[in-house]
């Protein structure tokens, strides 16, 4: 999924999460996200236009944002993807690849 859960608030992340989970195999199935990763207080090269985007998202999308490393691993044990790992890229974009239970 590539800019698709930045448009929702975390409980409908959590129910479109939750569903993918239902339709991968547990031993061999995961889940990959493309989105932004905010740093608080960052000073790398993406950190402003992610904050930007964030701000775009509050204005056009009921309970969309942009999240931060610990906003994505809460929202991921919620949904019960407990194992995830990020890849950060030299984009806007992170990876992350989502294991279930």
């Amino acid at each position: 999924m590539q800019w698709l859960l930045h448009d929702w608030s975390d409980e409908d992340c959590i129910k479109i999460l939750k569903n993918c989970k239902k339709a991968i195999r547990e031993d061999k199935g995961k889940v990959i996200i493309a989105e932004f990763v905010l740093k608080p207080k960052g000073k790398g090269l993406f950190d402003d236009p992610g904050f930007v985007f964030d701000l775009l998202m509050i204005a056009h999308c009921s309970g969309g944002k942009e999240r931060t490393k610990s906003e994505w691993k809460n929202l991921l044990n919620q949904a019960r993807f407990p194992r995830y790992h990020i890849i950060h890229t030299h984009s806007f974009l992170s990876i992350i690849e989502a294991y279930p239970l």
